[in-house]
């Protein structure tokens, strides 16, 4: 009997969707999860059937690695690419190319030798252009909205499209996608304005008939289960639509809001498109005087009073799905204020702190990758320094050790704070520190020159990293990442000594015990 799960390659895991879709289907399927954070902060827990691969899918080397390490693993059965990059300054940002466009041009170049049932692109309903009269979004709506993100994921769409006669594909175009957490930064910006019983509080844009359809997380969980289920039956191209057919208007939102507020209906104060304008204007002003912008941006006003119909009939008849009725927005808006209502803090850290993170990995990944690619010549440069002659007394104990020993030493603690920046968990590193200080205890080597040996180590990390063009404006990233983690380990050092000093251990002369130090490039059953 094969008991063999499926396979699947999940790439934006850390992201919204791709946390909800690791916790619906870790027990399902063998995941490799892709993303740019680490999965300590992106607070998926540890689990059997999740390996967690750090990676920036633009650089197309690591792609092709990761891919061919994956195939020689025993390759995957389906791809969901949810990867992408979004903010709502709808500004030109070489992101959209970088990661949206080159991102996944990476994956499908690679994707072949995997041998996959089906690849599954995240795409939006917002590709295509609604802003006139008489249209409806269909699955074979064109793709011709012209603002950067549109034209990003369009560009996607057609590559997935060149390479469809290779793995079968599908395209699935999303609505906007909420949870019961909200997470979802217009209606996010809408509820926390009309619940704040500020002048603002009745205040609806244009005539409040701006409308969209919303999809709940766990009617789009069912949806790629859908999905994945048909993958051997299904055409070996589509575009298909996770939404319902029934968008819902500013209006509607805020009738139900005030009813839980006030518990009867009020009038809103509809407003004029030229006043919202000003409005806009003004507070973003102000917002760059505060340093905090606001949600609401000019280009918005483009799509006051317009709403976008959609027809999903193809979709619906092809898989067999619908969006659950008692999963509306209209339905779990209480839901959604209940929380908001009772869990302020969490609300608050699912809608912003969680993006405010993000922005601070991606960060992180930069430093961590340049790390692998200088690797060689970081353990080199601080091998030098520890058999300079001018480091004679510092390091005198060290400079009595075999050569290739001391060497293996220094590329050991070199890796292992490699991998804390890869997993964000500073568990590993303490546990090296206790390791680290009790070797060095029993060996006889003073406190003062294993300090000073950690110490020269993170000086050589941090003044590589920081002669790095593309890094020099994240000094402070760098020191958070590597100066602080170097404090902790000298931290856990002294703590370790002061213990064994006080038990009245004894040092022991040549008790060498290190390991050779291992590759930490790749996850789990990636090494």
């Amino acid at each position: 009997m094969n008991t063999r799960k499926p396979v699947l390659i999940l790439s934006g895991a850390s992201g919204f969707i791709g946390r909800h879709f690791l916790d619906a289907f870790k027990e399902d399927f063998y995941i490799y999860a892709i993303a740019r954070r680490t999965q300590h902060a992106a607070g998926i827990a540890q689990h059997k059937n999740i390996v967690w691969i750090r990676l920036d899918i633009a650089d197309e080397q690591k792609v092709k690695q990761i891919v061919e390490n994956i195939t020689r693993n025993g390759g995957a059965d389906y791809f969901l690419h949810l990867a992408a990059f979004y903010d709502f300054n709808n500004q030109k940002n070489t992101e959209y190319e970088r990661t949206n466009v080159r991102g996944t041009e990476n994956f499908l170049k690679y994707c072949d030798q995997l041998k996959l049932k089906r690849f599954i692109f995240a795409s939006s309903l917002t590709v295509t252009e609604f802003t006139a009269p008489g249209i409806t979004i269909t699955e074979k709506s064109a793709a011709d909205a012209k603002f950067p993100y549109a034209l990003s994921k369009a560009a996607g769409e057609k590559l997935v499209e060149s390479y469809s006669d290779k793995f079968p594909c599908t395209i699935v175009r999303q609505a906007a996608i909420y949870s019961d957490w909200c997470e979802y930064l217009p209606l996010y910006s809408f509820l926390s304005c009309w619940l704040s019983g500020s002048w603002r509080s009745r205040l609806l844009a244009g005539k409040g008939f701006s409308a969209v359809p919303y999809l709940h997380i766990s009617d789009l969980m069912k949806f790629f289960s859908a999905v994945i289920k048909l993958s051997e039956t299904a055409p070996n191209f589509d575009k298909l639509i996770a939404s319902p057919n029934q968008s819902v208007s500013h209006m509607e939102i805020f009738n139900i809001v005030a009813q839980y507020r006030y518990f009867h209906q009020i009038t809103p104060i509809t407003t004029p498109k030229l006043i919202v304008g000003i409005g806009i204007i003004i507070n973003n002003i102000i917002g760059k005087i505060k340093k905090k912008l606001p949600f609401e941006k000019f280009w918005m006003m483009k799509y006051i009073d317009w709403e976008m119909k959609v027809d999903a009939t193809y979709t619906y008849n092809l898989l067999n799905w619908h969006p659950t009725p008692r999963l509306t927005v209209e339905r779990r808006l209480l839901f959604l204020i209940d929380k908001m209502n009772r869990y302020p803090f969490e609300w608050k850290y699912r809608n912003e702190m969680k993006r405010a993170y993000a922005l601070i990995e991606r960060k992180n990944l930069i430093i961590y990758e340049t790390l692998l690619r200088e690797s060689n010549y970081i353990i080199e440069e601080i091998f030098e320094q520890f058999v300079a002659k001018e480091n004679a007394l510092k390091f005198s104990t060290y400079q009595k050790l075999d050569l290739d020993t001391l060497f293996m030493r220094i590329e050991y603690m070199f890796h292992m704070l490699e991998n804390d920046i890869r997993t964000g968990d500073r568990s590993n590193i303490l546990d090296y520190g206790q390791h680290l200080a009790e070797e060095r205890y029993l060996e006889g080597f003073d406190l003062q020159e294993v300090i000073s040996a950690v110490e020269l180590t993170g000086k050589v990390i941090v003044n590589c990293l920081l002669e790095q063009p593309k890094l020099l404006e994240m000094e402070q990233s760098i020191h958070e990442e590597i100066t602080f983690t170097i404090q902790i380990l000298i931290d856990k050092i002294e703590d370790t000594y002061e213990y064994l000093e006080s038990t009245g251990m004894e040092p022991k002369s040549n008790a060498v015990r290190d390991e050779p130090a291992k590759s930490l490039n790749l996850p789990g059953k990636l090494n």
